[in-house]
Formats: structure tokens, sequence, C-alpha cells
């Protein structure tokens, strides 16, 4: 079985294997073991706090196959972005060009620097290890996070966004940082996105253009991977798009992929997830899959498994999902149609 928990310092090692598989782009999944020990921290201080009103908490999770104790994959929240230093996107802004004497209505395209989101919710760090992409464990990887966000809607903003990955070669060679970040900042894209995984925001400020850019004027090549999600991002890109979340016009001012998000609420795993009180651990049950989670932040655990609901709101499951979720009759779970 596939489970969901908190991540803890002795993933450390494996941790930073798993993140230097994904190559160049995954600013939040560094494969730095300073960097990912600070946010394991961070996510057990985060986990153990009692939150009224989110602020800079973050929770990292890692998914464990509990047959060999092995980390298939991770994925994480953070509370609110751009609380404690900037959050920027490039915007796609269309102005209008307007001549009477030539009779000409001409819309043009423009990059503009914004701090949309600000405060919103941003989900992320989500890495799958090539061995367990199949049986739909990455569809249950994206959707067990929202489990947590339904659970404990104090802890989060009405807005979650996620920033996708964009276009880079293997060698993590970006074509839109070539065509525009290399004309302003004096290092190689590899080295700029490992200064924002590692929390230095400031010099994006100091050094990237305050005005409109224009994007005709970008190369082609440019222009042709604004708002395109890497070749690897795609299918968490289409399970974000099933869950409601939309892409507007916010790209990453490294990589220029696209930043989706949707209201909290709306978010569909959260919107259909109840809650019920498990009234009995049977051994026979066959019943439709779903994800199922505890209730408790600070060991909080999702995996998948059978479930039945009573009119009542009393479930009964397996145990196999009692022992994932370190649960027993009289607690509460979360679950979701799987």
């Amino acid at each position: 079985m596939l489970r969901l928990r908190p991540a803890r310092p002795e993933d450390l090692p494996a941790l930073v294997e798993l993140a230097a598989r994904a190559g160049a782009g995954m600013t939040n999944l560094p494969a730095n073991p300073e960097v990912l020990g600070t946010r394991i921290q961070r996510s057990l201080d985060s986990l153990g706090r009692q939150v009224e009103t989110p602020t800079d908490e973050v929770y990292f999770f890692v998914l464990e196959d509990t047959a060999t104790a092995r980390l298939a994959g991770t994925c994480g929240i953070i509370a609110r972005v751009g609380m404690t230093r900037p959050f920027y996107s490039f915007k796609i802004v269309t102005l209008i060009h307007v001549s009477r004497e030539l009779n000409r209505y001409d819309p043009v395209k423009t990059l503009q620097m914004v701090n949309e989101y600000q405060g919103a919710t941003e989900i992320g760090m989500l890495l799958l290890h090539p061995d367990y992409r199949r049986d739909g464990n990455g569809r249950f990887l994206s959707r067990s996070r929202y489990l947590f966000l339904a659970a404990f809607p104090e802890r989060f903003d009405t807005l979650v966004m996620a920033e996708m990955r964009g276009v880079s070669d293997t060698e993590g060679h970006s074509t839109f940082w070539e065509g525009l970040g290399r004309h302003f900042f004096d290092m190689d894209f590899t080295r700029a996105d490992f200064l924002v995984a590692s929390g230095h925001y400031h010099f994006i400020n100091d050094l990237m253009p305050k005005h409109p850019i224009y994007i005709r004027l970008l190369p082609e090549a440019v222009q042709s991977v604004i708002g395109v999600p890497h070749p690897d991002t795609r299918p968490a890109l289409a399970l974000l798009e099933r869950e409601g979340f939309r892409f507007e016009g916010c790209v990453d001012v490294f990589d220029a992929g696209p930043t989706v998000h949707c209201p909290r609420q709306q978010i569909h795993s959260v919107r259909t997830s109840r809650e019920a009180r498990v009234s009995a651990v049977v051994a026979d049950l066959d019943m439709p899959t779903h994800l199922i989670s505890n209730t408790r932040p600070g060991d909080f655990a999702c995996c998948r498994g059978g479930l039945w609901v009573d009119p009542h709101n009393e479930a009964r499951i397996t145990p196999a999902v009692a022992r994932a979720l370190a649960v027993e009759t009289g607690d509460r779970v979360r679950y979701v149609a799987f």
C-alpha cells in the first residue's frame, strides 16, 4: 500500500536522491540537503502549530510504500506565498494600439511583472518516482493534498495556485531564460533557479525590467514557450485542470511555465469530500476505492482503500486502511471517491 505522510528528518537522503531525478526547473524541490532539511523542519513545526489564520506555514509530505518503506514521491503546500518576501510572476497583458489615420486596430501582448498571487496558498513539490508512475499513483499523490486542504481550511487562503514547470532541455537550459532572463542576469538558469529555491527573491526585483516587455519583439522560439508546461509536467497540469484549476495569463519569470489557480472550496476533491466516523474495521469489504485520510494534522496520513458509509455517516474500513491511517473505531476520517 502507498501512504502519504509528513516528511521526517530520516527521509532526507531519499528525498535528495528523488529530487535529483527531477532536473532543472523544479524550483520548489531542489536536490539540496540543506534546503530540503530546512523544509522538513519547517513542515514539522507548521504541523505542530495551532493555526487560526494562515501565515508562512509549509506542509511537506512524502508518499511511502508501506511494504518496503521506500519513498515513491513527494508533494507539499505553502499556506500563503509572498507574505515575507515578494512572489513575482509575469502576466500576459494585452495593450491596444489604435491608429485612426491608418485605420489600424492592433492588440499587442506584453509581459508585465506582477504580485498577482501574493497571499494565496500554493500547492507544489509534486514528484513521483518513475518506478511508481502507474496504477493511478500520480492521481493519488496529486489529489491526496486536497484532503488536507479540506480537513483544515483555517490553515489556508481562499485561493489556491500552482506554478507549472516551464520548457527546458535535458541539460537544464531554458529557452525563455536564454531569450530574456540572461539579458538581465549574469548567470545560468540553473543558478537563478537555485537562488529562488534557497529563498533569495529580491534580486528579481532589483534586475528584472520594470516596464512591459513586448512579446512580439522576442525571438519566435521564446514566444512559443510562454505559458507552455514542460513535457514531464503536462500530466500534472491535466490533473489540476480536472480539479478545476485554470490558467489566466500568469507565467513564471524564469522559464515562463504557466501558473494555474482555483478557489479552494471549488476544487473538485475539496468540494466533494466528506467526513465520517469509523464504526467498524472489517476484513471483507468489497467496495469502490476511495481516497481516505485521518483528520489529525500532526500525523496526517492518506491512502487508497475500500470504504462503506451508511446514511448516518458511519464508515466501515479495512484493517489495512486502519493501519495506514492509525485510526480505530470512533475516530473520524475524510474521504472522496477515487
